[in-house]
């Protein structure tokens, strides 16, 4: 039985168009709600497109500034990386679509079970040069200090809460 299915589209604060897929929609959680996209899942943003190379769920969580995805058996490009976060605005949901901004910082897990905050530099040169509001930038940097402190510490959701998730796919 198929399941219904959201875009999930990011954007940029200049505007631009960023990353996009089209995910499935698993179900909803205390965590939020959680979408899916299987081996294949052509993700794609102006110009350019690749295919995910392992199952995924994604994690929309209500009112805060991140999104997170979570590989099943990381392989390809991601093959060392087993949660990748976003830190972006928080993501507006509607019928066939979820919208956020992406923020240029990443809090990567990886299979070694080293913990990164990635992207700094292109942080720094969008706060230049999109003009990024003070307030934007402490609640991003705040939100990347979070997610990497709940990851650190095995807190929810990044206690294995995206497994149960994964075996929908």
């Amino acid at each position: 039985m198929a399941r219904e299915k959201t875009r999930l589209q990011f954007g940029k604060y200049n505007g631009d168009e960023h990353w996009g897929s089209e995910l499935e929609i698993l179900g909803q959680d205390a965590n939020g709600l959680w979408l899916g996209g299987r081996k294949g899942t052509e993700v794609s943003k102006p110009g350019t497109s690749q295919k995910v190379p392992c199952n995924h769920v994604v994690l929309i969580p209500d009112e805060q500034w991140w999104v997170a995805t979570f590989n099943a058996e990381p392989a390809g490009r991601s093959r060392t990386i087993e949660v990748y976060v976003d830190i972006t605005t928080p993501t507006t949901v509607n019928q066939g679509e979820a919208f956020t901004l992406d923020l240029d910082l990443d809090v990567i897990k990886r299979t070694t079970g080293v913990i990164e905050i990635d992207d700094e530099d292109e942080f720094e040169a969008h706060t230049r040069d999109f003009a990024y509001p003070a307030r934007l930038v402490t609640a991003a940097r705040e939100a990347a200090d979070a997610v990497r402190s709940m990851i650190e510490n095995g807190e929810a959701p990044f206690d294995g809460s995206h497994r149960a998730w994964l075996a929908k796919i």
